[in-house]
């Protein structure tokens, strides 16, 4: 049985193309000119708008339910994503967050974090869990800079004074 889409479509092609031109979204964008094309009819099945985006069948057939049931609202709504929540609850988060930004941080490495959580929140969390919250989404660094001997700080000194009075002089 053949589906008429433009029929279902409400919205003119000049509508659609001019909310398509809004749309500052990929999803958004696939959404909208997957009912320009069945609107127009450049497209006649859904397999086709499907595989000229780049997306499954079934998720085109998703977006016209969306779009049947709740108008344009209901399709371009978005969603927040459900999942698992973190291991490590936000208070926890923010305590660490806040010992890490005093001045004089304890903490030389992750197990002691762990340990520090453990004692300070009676929870367990385990090192690479830490690990990945601290360093990658908290973007603290926990590592010191090598100590430097004092002769090379001095040579340093007296190599970047000579380098700046010879630019000073080519200016």
């Amino acid at each position: 049985m053949k589906v008429n889409y433009q029929e279902r479509i409400d919205l003119t092609a000049d509508e659609l193309k001019i909310i398509l031109s809004e749309q500052r979204t990929l999803p958004n964008k696939q959404k909208i000119q997957a009912l320009y094309w069945l609107k127009t009819g450049a497209s006649q099945s859904l397999t086709d708008v499907a595989e000229r985006l780049g997306v499954h069948r079934i998720t085109v057939h998703r977006w016209l339910k969306q779009y049947i049931a709740g108008g344009l609202s209901e399709l371009l709504e978005i969603r927040q994503a459900t999942g698992r929540p973190r291991v490590i609850p936000s208070a926890v988060i923010a305590g660490i967050s806040e010992k890490l930004s005093e001045e004089f941080c304890d903490f030389k490495t992750y197990k002691e974090i762990g340990q520090w959580v453990e004692e300070n929140y009676q929870i367990s969390v385990k090192y690479q869990t830490l690990h990945k919250q601290v360093h990658y989404r908290m973007k603290a660094n926990l590592k010191e800079p090598k100590p430097v001997s004092n002769e090379k700080a001095q040579e340093a000194a007296i190599e970047f004074n000579k380098n700046s009075k010879t630019l000073l002089k080519n200016d």
